[in-house]
């Protein structure tokens, strides 16, 4: 059973207004715990799936007050073992404040970020060059694009006008470094076009659904609480292999087949996120006021329409 330990800190006169915003919820357990004579702690065990819906009540009863704070964490093991409930809740997904969290934490950046561009392009670009699979492989275990990808899509979905400008700049400019880097190694050590290269010079079908499918993943790693070196693989090899393809034949001079790289790097670039924003909307992910919501959904709307018509018109330029 997934859960999660919701500690509340409040002054104790809101002590049973807490217990009551509580017993509207599904929970397995309540403590009370008393800091001097004016404030009080509450912990409560809860389903995951149940987490949310606490916390929208508790910001929509105590928030803004002061000594109002809330901490979540989640629960690796109980003993004695928790018998599990049944809940109302139809949710399968963690908290948007724990994404929240999660997600911003991943797109910073910083030096580390940098390193690990930089160092995804010099393996991946050994890879392709000497068609070792494992070798491309291992480039995409790095990831650095998962963060900002998924970032992206959960700032649209929530309106949040400065996560996704934080997400768009911080991809733009790793995908700048990637090729900066990736053309270097390019002009560097010549090289013979490789089967691994000549594969990723132009945009098929099938790659539009690995784009779909991968941006899905990439958000269900994250919604799930499973997030694993499969996602940031899955995204990768949507990403990676086409950028790095990109610059190395920049680097050469090959610009022609460059361009049908680029235009593959693009496509599923627009298919991740755009996938990432629908299924964000399928597990009904939203801001917590009205005003937000609308907002969002303005926001969404509009970035939909935009990512499928940057998706047509690519895919029109390169099938015509």
């Amino acid at each position: 059973m997934n859960l999660r330990l919701i500690t509340i800190f409040v002054f104790a006169s809101e002590k049973a207004k807490i217990e009551q915003i509580l017993k509207d919820h599904s929970i397995n357990e309540l403590w009370h715990d008393s800091i001097g004579d004016k404030k009080v702690i509450t912990r409560a065990l809860v389903p995951a799936q149940s987490s949310e819906k606490i916390l929208d009540s508790l910001e929509e009863n105590f928030g803004g007050k002061e000594g109002f704070r809330v901490i979540i964490l989640p629960v690796e093991g109980s003993v004695p073992r928790l018998e599990e409930k049944d809940s109302n809740e139809k949710v399968s997904r963690i908290s948007r404040e724990e994404l929240y969290t999660g997600i911003t934490k991943n797109v910073e950046f910083n030096w580390v970020y940098v390193a690990l561009v930089i160092f995804s392009v010099l393996v991946a670009s050994a890879g392709v060059i000497y068609e070792n699979v494992p070798m491309i492989v291992g480039s995409m275990v790095i990831a650095p694009f998962l963060g900002p990808s998924v970032a992206f899509s959960f700032a649209t979905i929530l309106g949040d006008l400065r996560l996704l400008a934080k997400s768009l700049f911080i991809l733009f400019v790793g995908v700048l470094i990637a090729l900066a880097f990736s053309s270097l190694m390019g002009t560097v050590f010549p090289f013979e076009i490789s089967s691994e290269i000549k594969m990723r010079t132009d945009v098929h079908l099938f790659d539009v659904i690995v784009s779909l499918v991968s941006g899905s993943v990439g958000v269900l790693s994250y919604t799930t609480a499973t997030l694993t070196s499969l996602a940031g693989v899955m995204v990768a090899v949507a990403l990676l292999p086409p950028l790095v393809v990109t610059g190395l034949l920049i680097g050469i001079g090959e610009f022609s087949l460059a361009t049908g790289a680029f235009f593959l790097f693009l496509v599923n670039l627009i298919g991740i996120n755009l996938a990432g924003v629908i299924t964000f909307l399928f597990q009904k992910i939203h801001p917590r006021t009205f005003m937000e919501k609308e907002k969002a959904r303005l926001i969404t709307l509009l970035a939909i329409i935009l990512l499928l018509t940057i998706l047509a018109f690519t895919i029109i330029v390169v099938f015509i």
